[in-house]
């Protein structure tokens, strides 16, 4: 018996001490899960931020794209308007007769 009255306070303070842990446990693991949250939504925000940034820089890129095609467009009819014209001077210079030379 004398075991016995010596055991159950421990026992009861083994238990406390148990719950003491779990509540600190509990506390801490809440603050980490907090922590974490709070990284992960800062996270989330900053990829929100460049997905728009990249959307932004794609767009512009489209607009540098068309504006590039236009101008190749306009260059190729350039050159074909400058050959043609090029095709013509150089058949009207084949039938002017050479100026003679003073020697």
């Amino acid at each position: 018996m004398a075991d016995e009255m010596t055991t159950k306070p421990t026992i009861e303070t083994v238990l406390e001490r148990i719950i003491a842990f779990e509540n600190r446990f509990a506390t801490l693991f809440e603050h980490f899960e907090n922590q974490v949250k709070q990284r992960f939504d800062t996270i989330e925000q900053r990829l929100e931020t460049i997905k728009r940034r990249l959307d932004t820089i794609e767009q512009r890129l489209e607009t540098i794209e068309q504006r590039l095609k236009t101008i190749e467009q306009r260059l190729d009819a350039e050159m074909l308007t400058l050959r043609a014209d090029f095709r013509e001077t150089r058949a009207q210079l084949r039938g002017i007769p050479p100026i003679p030379q003073a020697s």
